[in-house]
């Protein structure tokens, strides 16, 4: 058969299986860049979250940032938060805060250095997005980052908002 469909079956099933654990593997803990920690099943309880995982040496990542930081500040009065967490290594993390600020981002940043999360959800590409609703069900997910892939995001945060999912 076809290389290209054996290669979007296979992607297809990664993320169908991402999708699985990440419903699964809800309920954690996190410490996040300002010391705090923050249960994420506090976090939806309230409104729609996005966990975004992500890290300095990522192109794709940083280009994301940018969208993903517009998206938060047009749909976070609506409920909507963000919860992007880092995945640099313990030696990087000194960076993270100063990259932060420069960003100027204003969602909650979580710090993951030994990929305990990302694991857990079976990250296997940076960018790496879940979008969970106000119950805690996964209603979107995204693996890496492409040109347009931020309107298919905004578009899940308004069905979201909506209570459309």
């Amino acid at each position: 058969m076809n290389k290209h469909f054996w290669a979007a079956l296979f992607i297809f099933f990664i993320t169908f299986m991402n999708l699985i654990n990440a419903q699964d593997q809800i309920e954690f803990t996190i410490e996040l860049l300002n010391g705090d920690e923050v249960e994420f099943s506090k976090l939806y309880k309230d409104g729609p979250v996005l966990v975004n995982f992500w890290a300095l040496w990522c192109k794709p990542c940083r280009t994301e940032m940018k969208y993903l930081k517009a998206i938060y500040e047009k749909y976070s009065e609506q409920g909507f938060k963000i919860l992007g967490i880092n995945q640099d290594t313990p030696k990087s993390l000194s960076k993270v805060n100063s990259f932060v600020e420069s960003y100027d981002l204003k969602y909650l940043i979580g710090l993951d250095p030994n990929k305990k999360y990302f694991e857990m959800f079976n990250g296997q590409v940076l960018p790496f997005s879940i979008l969970y609703n106000k119950n805690g069900e996964v209603v979107y997910m995204h693996t890496g980052y492409l040109p347009g892939d931020e309107i298919k995001l905004e578009e899940a945060v308004k069905k979201v908002l909506e209570n459309k999912q």
